[in-house]
Parts: structure tokens; C-alpha cells; sequence
């Protein structure tokens, strides 16, 4: 079938900076998301519409559309024209 032999070590450091990337996402995320979550429960009616609209514009947005902004957007402001190579 497929022969790994001499790739043990190259595929398990990939293994580990996948679950360092997902950690680190969750760890992210969860901060976003308790921000977003005291700016909605605010009394402040500033922050409370600023959260409003955020969550309303994002669940109106579909993931693949999102995840595509996230990352042709990313590539465009870091300016790497080779970021789509590398991970195609």
C-alpha cells in the first residue's frame, strides 16, 4: 500500500503542531466568546449593540464562506502570495 517507513518523525511532529494549532483555536475562542458574551449581558447599551450586530452578521454568514474570507483575507493582509501553494 503506502510505504511510511523514514516519515514516523515527520508525521508525528505534524500530529503535535495540529493539536498545539487546536488548543490553541479553543483557548481563542473561548475568550472571544466570554467577551461576546459579557458585552451582550453589559449594561452598557454601546457594547451591548456592537455584540448584537457581531453575532447577528456572523450566524448570518455561512462557515465555508467565512473560512474562506478568513483565509483569502489572511493571505491578502500578510501579503503571501505563496500561503495558497503551501497548503494546496
Amino acid at each position: 500500500m503506502f510505504d511510511l517507513q523514514g516519515y514516523e518523525v515527520s508525521i508525528l511532529n505534524g500530529a503535535w503542531l495540529t493539536v498545539q494549532v487546536a488548543v490553541l483555536s479553543l483557548l481563542l475562542a473561548m475568550v472571544l466568546g466570554m467577551l461576546g458574551a459579557l458585552a451582550k449581558l453589559s449594561r452598557s447599551r454601546i457594547a451591548k449593540a456592537v455584540a448584537t450586530v457581531y453575532t447577528t452578521i456572523i450566524r448570518g454568514i455561512p462557515d465555508l464562506v467565512l473560512m474562506m474570507l478568513i483565509f483569502f483575507g489572511g493571505q491578502i493582509l500578510l501579503n503571501n502570495s505563496y500561503m495558497a501553494l503551501m497548503s494546496g
